[in-house]
């Protein structure tokens, strides 16, 4: 996993052991070199985003100005294919792009990059256009998941206990024995990333205003999650759950739990 904060000012944030959850993405039109850039926007991790000859580049406009704190990029060979990646805003359609974050992965897992003004006590940036670009000597370079937006901030940090996705993987596997009892191995089925997030002492009024819409998402489409940027490195994972949130009441100054088991992308 890749995680950069460096052009991030918590300012009035969360800090950045809270977790952060993408999951209204900004859209728009997109143009990019290449083959199918519109594949990078759709949820399917198998289409995606051939870059070619590289350098290349991937521009999102959207139809009005848009917020953005947070960039996710999933299922990419970028880190196999030795790709720089230069993730800019500009504020104006045609206007003049600022560079936010340069990116060198060393692996194909997932990249989050988080961003904001840090001369407004760190708001999010307001834009027009985003532009990835790659650069290179391969022309192998593929996306299949570019997101930007606002995260979603939780009001409490995951207290101990916690399983790291990006350390954590199932693999469900069916192994293979002749007629005779010889062993003849072991073949994967499918594989991925999971963790379980507990969060305790959430304020009821924060929940119904700032989680339910997030909640109201669940199962049925994806989003992206930073476990804790200052502590766990290896904690960002383009992921989904199989359930709807189900929060409790704690009993206790109006305060209420809520769990979530995640399966993250598996690069």
């Amino acid at each position: 996993m890749t995680i950069s904060t460096a052009g991030y000012t918590v300012g009035d944030n969360e800090a950045l052991t809270h977790a952060r959850i993408l999951y209204t993405p900004i859209t728009g039109t997109v143009t990019a070199g290449g083959t199918n850039g519109d594949y990078a926007t759709n949820d399917y991790t198998f289409q995606r985003w051939a870059a070619g000859a590289l350098p290349a580049t991937w521009v999102l406009v959207t139809a009005a100005d848009a917020s953005v704190d947070t960039v996710f990029i999933a299922a990419h060979n970028l880190g196999s294919t030795g790709c720089t990646v230069v993730i800019s805003t500009a504020a104006t359609v045609g206007g003049a792009h600022t560079t936010r974050a340069t990116i060198v992965p060393t692996d194909d897992s997932t990249i989050a990059v988080m961003i904001n003004a840090a001369a407004s006590a760190g708001i999010p940036y307001v834009i027009r256009e985003i532009k990835i670009a790659l650069s290179g000597a391969s022309a192998a370079a593929e996306i299949g998941i570019i997101r930007a937006g606002v995260a979603l901030q939780m009001e409490r940090p995951v207290f101990g206990g916690v399983t790291p996705i990006g350390l954590s993987r199932v693999i469900e596997t069916r192994h293979s024995i002749s007629e005779t009892g010889q062993w003849l191995g072991r073949t994967v089925q499918r594989q991925a990333r999971r963790t379980q997030m507990d969060w305790q002492n959430i304020s009821a009024a924060w929940y119904r205003s700032t989680f339910q819409p997030f909640a109201l998402t669940l199962p049925q489409y994806p989003f992206g999650l930073i476990q804790n940027a200052a502590r766990m490195p290896e904690s960002v994972a383009w992921c989904w759950t199989d359930e709807s949130p189900a929060p409790e009441n704690m009993g206790t100054r109006d305060l209420m739990s809520v769990s979530l088991s995640i399966t993250g992308f598996l690069e």
